[in-house]
C-alpha cells in the first residue's frame, strides 16, 4: 500500500514542536537586522512564504523595518535591536509576544537633525498551540515595560 502525503494546507502543516523552536529563534536573529532580505529567506527555508498568512505578516512588518530609513539622509540603526516580553491589548488581548525595540539616526540630515535619536517598537506574536506555529503576527498595541512590571 503506497503512502500519500495530506496537501500542505496551512503554516501548520509545515511545523512539529522541534521545528516552531528553531523557526523562532531563526527569525528572531532575521528580525534583529531590521533588514526584510532575511525575514523572507526564513519563510522561503520553512517553505510558508506563499501562504497568505505570511503574505499579511511581510506586509505588515516591511513599514517597521523600512519606513525609518530616509533617502539621501544616511539612515543608520544607533543601537542593537532589543527585546523584551509583552502582551497584547487588542486583537489577541492577552495573548503573550516579543517587542522589538531600536534606535536611529539620520546622520546626514541637515543640523541639528542630525543629532536626533528616534525610536521605533513593534511586537511580533507567534501563535503557537500545542507546540506547533500556526501564524506569525505583527501587533503595535501592547502593554509597554511599566505596564508589564505591574501584573
Amino acid at each position: 500500500m503506497k503512502d500519500f502525503k495530506q496537501p500542505i494546507k496551512s503554516i501548520s502543516d509545515c511545523f512539529t514542536p522541534e521545528l516552531t523552536k528553531q523557526f523562532q529563534i531563526e527569525m528572531d536573529a532575521a528580525i534583529k537586522k531590521i533588514d526584510m532580505i532575511p525575514v523572507l529567506a526564513i519563510l522561503e527555508k520553512y517553505q510558508i512564504a506563499h501562504f497568505q498568512d505570511s503574505i499579511d505578516f511581510v506586509e505588515a512588518l516591511r513599514p517597521y523595518i523600512t519606513g525609518w530609513q530616509k533617502e539621501n539622509e544616511g539612515s543608520k540603526l544607533y543601537s542593537d535591536v532589543t527585546t523584551s516580553e509583552s502582551r497584547c491589548i487588542a486583537c489577541e488581548y492577552g495573548k503573550g509576544m516579543v517587542i522589538y525595540e531600536f534606535e536611529f539616526i539620520h546622520s546626514l540630515a541637515p543640523e541639528p537633525m542630525n543629532r536626533v535619536v528616534y525610536g521605533r517598537d513593534f511586537g511580533i506574536l507567534f501563535d503557537i498551540r500545542n507546540e506547533i506555529l500556526f501564524e506569525v503576527r505583527v501587533c503595535n498595541a501592547f502593554l509597554d515595560k511599566k505596564e508589564m512590571k505591574l501584573l
